[in-house]
């Protein structure tokens, strides 16, 4: 299959190496192409020409700044009639997309940034056009990536605020576990390697051997010991409220930009 991604950033070019390590064909656009020419040593084509990076696709993947998805879409509608568009920008609705090119077959994915490592979960909702075979195709291709999961479309928002922005959350945490390592006597490479080793673990436990995630604190705690002594301490700050609170306002923040764009576009 021939996959084009449009728009190669940070988030498209893991898309692109992603998928020709998958075995796809792949090209990746940029205004700017020497910006990735290093793609080049993968196999990966590059080129700035959008219309015949999709004209020579089976299936096109945006990636690009919310404000700019309506005049990419404008730019390729007549490359794209019949044919699958993977969109991983935030805020941007199946329908907003498809008022653009009616034709077109239109997937809404959010991924993450460990896309890099091809370990982000890929939320996505799907036009309802999409045949079961085809939704099938687009599965394969989004576990090239990470996790696929299908949700609901009013879903996107949240499944935005929590997955697309819990790398940033979680490297705020694992930041001041490395400083609370200095401040104890460890070197940094030490209490960075072991904080984040033990995320890397923790989301094992979860993930693959089924436990919650108070079954893993209960695990590590002991009458007495060490853990619930730093555990009394925790509970003296609403770190749980205040990244509930975060979510809720990044929510509320995908909701705006969603409708800021939509109504630009009345």
């Amino acid at each position: 299959m021939r996959v084009a991604v449009i728009g190669a950033g940070k988030i498209g070019q893991a898309i692109a190496e992603g998928l020709i390590k998958a075995g796809y064909s792949v090209t990746a656009t940029r205004r700017r192409t020497r910006e990735i020419k290093h793609l080049e040593r993968l196999g990966v084509a590059v080129t700035k020409d959008n219309k015949k990076a999709s004209s020579e696709a089976d299936l096109i993947i945006i990636s690009v700044k919310p404000k700019d998805v309506r005049s990419i879409l404008r730019e390729i509608r007549g490359e794209v009639k019949g044919k699958v568009v993977i969109s991983v920008a935030a805020a941007i609705t199946i329908d907003h997309m498809k008022e653009v090119c009616p034709e077109a077959l239109f997937v809404r994915v959010m991924p993450n940034i460990t896309v890099i490592v091809q370990e982000s979960l890929m939320a996505y909702c799907t036009d309802r056009e999409l045949t079961p075979e085809v939704k099938d195709m687009v599965k394969k291709v989004l576990e090239a990536l990470g996790r696929p999961v299908e949700v609901e479309e009013p879903q996107m928002d949240a499944v935005t605020a929590l997955n697309g922005c819990a790398p940033a959350y979680l490297s705020v945490i694992l930041e001041a576990l490395t400083y609370a390592g200095l401040e104890v006597g460890l070197s940094k490479e030490l209490a960075l390697l072991s904080a984040a080793q033990a995320m890397v673990g923790t989301g094992k436990l979860i993930l693959e051997k089924g436990k919650s995630p108070h079954e893993v604190r209960d695990m590590v705690t002991t009458p007495g010991g060490v853990t619930i002594e730093g555990l009394l301490e925790l509970e003296r700050a609403p770190i749980r409220y205040t990244i509930m609170r975060a979510v809720k306002k990044a929510t509320l923040k995908s909701r705006r930009i969603s409708e800021t764009i939509e109504r630009g576009t009345e």
